[in-house]
């Protein structure tokens, strides 16, 4: 491998643009779906590290191949089951957004 493909490292770019992609959707869209954006990122991550051998795909591969992949898959997981458990991800961070109201008693 040379000193350049070292630098290179694309799985570390694809990594970085889904979580971009991620804080992206979850400031536009909301935060249930930039959480499923990570989820996939990470799912996608487990994948590639399962099909690349050794030190591949640079940026990913930080321990074996099982340990890396299971620790990927896990955190897919708990941040979808998260995401996806009515009362932990609001969508809105507490606030409510334009056109919502807050349910305020006293507001007839």
């Amino acid at each position: 491998m040379t000193e350049e493909e070292r630098h290179r490292a694309p799985a570390l770019w694809v990594v970085a643009t889904g979580l971009a992609v991620a804080i992206g959707t979850g400031y536009l869209v909301g935060a249930t779906e930039g959480l499923l954006v990570l989820a996939v990122t990470l799912t996608g991550a487990a994948v590639a590290r399962l099909l690349w051998r050794g030190r591949r795909p640079e940026g990913v591969a930080v321990r074996s191949v099982w340990q890396d992949a299971v620790l990927l898959l896990a955190m897919a997981a708990a941040i979808a089951t998260l995401a996806l458990t009515p009362g932990v991800s609001s969508g809105t961070g507490g606030v409510p957004r334009t056109g919502q109201t807050t349910g305020q008693a006293g507001t007839s």
